[in-house]
């Protein structure tokens, strides 16, 4: 019997579909996890100023461990320099005591109608000029751009800018504002006003703002100083609030510094020294203002100037607040000064 052949039995493989199917599969499934990972991380994205970058929880513990050299930038990148601090005001005290000043006193107005400010301070032996730059009746005599000036037509129509520049560049150049005590203002918008008739109320922040752009401007427009007058509460006023007065002031100081302008105050000889030994009494105390303020000048009456007895007993006042600052102390006064020291000569000029 003969043998039947085997069958061969031919089974095709495809091996190259089989691979594409899995390579399918794989390409699949990492695109699903891309997306599910995708949006897993959405929660954890934030964006900074710098960029984009991802704050996850259980990743934070492993970062802090590393350490912060561990990985150096090729190039590294300087932090960015933080914004200087305002300049400070220069404190009285911490420096070689200024030269003496010797200075004149006249109005806005006469400012404006001297030809040669340079020969007239020469005529009085004076290196510094004090301009009023406003009274107590509240008007300006320079046009302010100060909105509540402007408002309640207080400005006046003055510039003091092209005369500073033309004076001599040694000349100091110190301006006197009237701050607290204002008429019109009291008047025309009295609840900024206290029950004291032409005062405005130190402790509302309008009236502070107010004075301080009043200051900032003056120093803006050349002044090297502002010698705020009628800076506290009213003379006996029942209520006084010292820790609003000398906020002010620190601020105010701390503002002109900016601008590289000294803030000094103007008192009174009474302020120091009584001689009747009566209730007057000053608030906030001079020892309180020592420490913000660049120098006190202080109008004198002519009685007290011609009585030596009496004048040598308040500089004795002074030098016992003072002490060794008593070199900021100013006095002001008519007539010529004297041969050494501080002085200011109200004068009558320009009229």
């Amino acid at each position: 019997m003969a043998r039947r052949p085997k069958e061969r039995i031919y089974r095709r493989r495809r091996p190259l579909r089989t691979l594409i199917k899995v390579l399918g599969a794989a390409v699949l499934t990492i695109a699903i996890l891309l997306v599910v990972v995708f949006f897993w991380f959405q929660s954890y994205i934030v964006y900074t100023p710098e960029g984009i970058r991802l704050d996850i929880p259980f990743l934070r513990g492993i970062l802090d461990e590393i350490p912060e050299n561990a990985q150096e930038e090729p190039f590294p990148v300087l932090p960015p320099e933080a914004p200087g601090d305002p300049a400070e005001p220069v404190r009285p005290g911490e420096t070689e005591p200024p030269p003496s000043i010797r200075s004149v006193l006249f109005t806005g107005e006469a400012l404006a109608t001297i030809p040669d400010w340079d020969l007239t301070l020469a005529g009085f032996r004076a290196d510094a000029i004090l301009v009023a730059m406003n009274d107590e009746t509240g008007l300006l005599w320079w046009e302010s751009a100060v909105e509540m000036a402007r408002s309640y037509a207080l400005s006046g129509e003055g510039n003091p800018g092209p005369i500073l520049e033309a004076m001599d560049p040694e000349v100091w150049r110190s301006a006197l504002l009237v701050g607290f005590q204002n008429e019109l203002m009291a008047s025309r918008n009295p609840p900024l006003a206290l029950a004291a008739e032409g005062w405005l109320d130190p402790r509302d922040v309008e009236v502070r703002d107010y004075v301080m752009d009043l200051a900032l401007e003056l120093g803006r427009l050349g002044f090297d100083e502002i010698v705020l007058a009628d800076f506290t509460f009213p003379p006996d006023y029942p209520e006084t609030a010292d820790a609003v007065i000398i906020s002010f002031l620190r601020d105010l100081a701390s503002a002109l510094g900016t601008l590289d302008v000294r803030l000094s105050v103007m008192t009174h000889e009474l302020d120091w020294y009584d001689p009747e030994d009566t209730a007057h009494f000053f608030r906030p105390g001079l020892f309180q203002l020592a420490e913000i303020v660049f120098r006190f000048y202080c109008v004198i009456e002519p009685t007290t100037l011609a009585d030596e007895e009496r004048y040598a007993a308040l500089m004795a006042a002074v030098q016992s607040i003072l002490g060794g600052g008593a070199y900021r102390f100013v006095p002001v006064g008519p007539g010529g000064g004297p041969e050494e020291g501080n002085w200011v000569v109200q004068a009558d000029i320009g009229n």
